[in-house]
């Protein structure tokens, strides 16, 4: 059986370009050329071993680096993070600081007015949140004079406090660390227990001075003797 040959020769005597589809062979570095056409430059292939010792210098496919091992790493994300900064769909910017700026902030965070009076309050566009201070809120029946502030609670306004005072109502039983109410005069610890047939009567001191009683009034004179 014959042996089919393909050109062969040294590595420095490899011509630049060859006819498409010829096959060039180096005999002293062992890899072989496909030519593209004449002006063209050839299509190298690289034998096993030297394809091999490509290959250990270079990381498997699954692998991480650190930042310090990935060339400009820092400058480059210093970079998008400058581009990104302040931007719609970017990332908030601080100030001196250390806040966001408040031209980053959405209004329903910030918002307060300030209007003349409750129809400039009532013509504001309210979102559930928005405060209003109204300079002169007396069109509001319960505010006497003076201004006050209110708050939108997404269906209607609410005041939260006048210049002047603000309307509470409190009841006895909502107050904190309020003494006890006795409600009554008995009910003092040291009082007569009963009104019962102590009609007319007046309130005195009693003789052991510990305690208040009922005594009767005088109606006849009183003679305080002679000396």
């Amino acid at each position: 059986m014959g042996i089919i040959q393909v050109k062969r020769g040294l590595a420095a005597n490899l011509p630049s370009s060859a006819q498409q589809g010829e096959l060039l062979y180096t005999a002293d570095t062992k890899c072989f050329y496909v030519g593209n056409g004449v002006g063209t430059a050839l299509t190298k292939f690289e034998n096993a071993a030297q394809l091999a010792n490509y290959l250990a210098g270079k990381s498997n496919v699954g692998h991480s680096h650190t930042s310090s091992d990935v060339t400009n790493f820092n400058t480059s994300v210093d970079a998008r993070i400058t581009l990104k900064r302040g931007v719609a769909n970017g990332v908030a910017s601080l100030d001196a600081s250390g806040k966001i700026p408040t031209s980053q902030i959405p209004a329903t965070f910030k918002e307060a007015e300030v209007v003349a009076n409750i129809t400039a309050r009532d013509a504001l566009i309210a979102f559930s949140g928005l405060h209003a201070l109204v300079i002169d809120a007396t069109a509001d029946t319960t505010v006497e004079s003076g201004g006050a502030e209110y708050v939108y609670d997404g269906t209607s306004w609410q005041k939260i406090s006048e210049f002047n005072d603000l309307d509470l109502v409190i009841n006895w039983a909502d107050i904190q660390n309020k003494p006890d109410y006795l409600g009554s005069f008995i009910n003092l610890p040291d009082t007569p227990v009963s009104f019962t047939n102590n009609g007319g009567k007046i309130v005195a001191v009693n003789l052991a001075e510990n305690a208040l009683e009922f005594i009767d009034t005088i109606v006849s004179d009183v003679d305080g003797g002679m000396f």
